[in-house]
């Protein structure tokens, strides 16, 4: 018979594997536990921006990453966007590709957008915050091409302002190769610009004859893609918009009177804005400079564009002047 001794001992041997046990399932549990399901990437989530030092205004409702599915997508737009010998050097946005909060194509394709943002300062030499958008129409492979080149480029060289690129507004035009979206409207003519129902179909009947690749649409932002572009505006609250296209050839500038920086590439030239039309209803209506490149049928030197239009976003944005504080609100 085991002494009262050797009793105690044998149980506190057997308490002592039965913690053991029990910290090893445990630590079993902890390590393939299923993840959070509001932490997956189809969730909608607050961005954290790529600067800790981002204000609350600057973040937007995106989706955190994208998933598998829209990976592919992205990187299949990307593809089409882009010349052969670009793609490579371009299709690492997708991996940092966010969407913001209803920014589907009407067909259900993401719009992408990425984001950088500068360090806060009180310098007075501190830059904007600038809005830059490619490919409003589809049927213009090359501005989606310098706009992902553009936000690449930001990955690795210190930028003064804050930038926000939404480099394929129009991913359907993109993939049926047209001006206008799967709904056949120009998005550049679906802006709620406050004349748009006394003068936008009038236009376009007038003006273009109602030629379809002008179609303005049935009422102001008809269009998915129209109001994605209008909830960047309000999110990002932009100092200046740069509206990437082609084929003219040129630079174009909704806003104050300014003394235009030498392009040895693109002339600057008025084109003037219309009824439905972004710098119509950036600037014309809510005083917020807007600059459309026009490029030609080849690249120009997109680097030193992009330095060229830095720096003139900056001077244009202080010469438009203060904003209303509830401009972004009214939109």
């Amino acid at each position: 018979m085991l002494s009262r001794t050797s009793r105690l001992l044998i149980v506190a041997n057997v308490c002592s594997l039965w913690l053991a046990l029990i910290g090893s399932f445990a630590a079993h549990g902890e390590t393939t536990a299923p993840p959070n399901p509001t932490l997956t990437s189809a969730t909608t989530v607050t961005t954290a921006t790529e600067n800790a030092n981002t204000s609350p205004q600057t973040t937007a409702q995106t989706q955190d990453g994208p998933s598998a599915a829209d990976l592919e997508v992205c990187r299949d737009l990307v593809a089409r966007t882009s010349r052969p010998e670009a793609f490579e050097r371009l299709k690492p946005f997708c991996e940092r590709a966010r969407r913001l909060e209803g920014c589907i194509s009407q067909e259900g394709r993401p719009i992408f957008h990425a984001e950088h943002i500068a360090p806060e300062t009180k310098s007075p030499t501190r830059g904007k915050r600038i809005l830059t958008l490619g490919l409003i129409h589809g049927d213009e492979p090359l501005s989606g091409e310098m706009t992902l080149s553009w936000v690449e480029r930001l990955r690795g060289i210190p930028h003064r302002s804050s930038w926000r690129v939404v480099p394929m507004l129009n991913p359907d035009g993109l993939i049926r190769k047209t001006r206008m979206n799967a709904r056949g409207v120009d998005l550049n003519r679906n802006f709620p610009t406050r004349d748009w129902n006394d003068e936008a179909i009038k236009y376009w009947e007038t003006s273009s004859k109602r030629d379809p690749r002008r179609n303005p649409g049935e009422s102001p932002a008809s269009e998915v893609e129209t109001r994605c572009a209008i909830a960047h505006i309000k999110s990002f609250k932009p100092d200046i918009i740069i509206s990437n296209h082609t084929p003219y050839a040129v630079i174009d500038f909704d806003g104050p009177r300014m003394n235009f920086p030498r392009y040895r590439d693109l002339p600057w030239r008025a084109l003037g804005n219309f009824p439905g039309s972004l710098g119509r209803y950036m600037w014309k209506d809510h005083q917020v400079p807007v600059v459309t490149v026009e490029l030609g049928h080849v690249l120009p030197d997109t680097e030193a564009l992009q330095d060229l239009l830095g720096t003139f976003s900056i001077e244009a944005a202080n010469r438009a002047g203060a904003k209303r504080p509830d401009l972004f609100d009214l939109l």
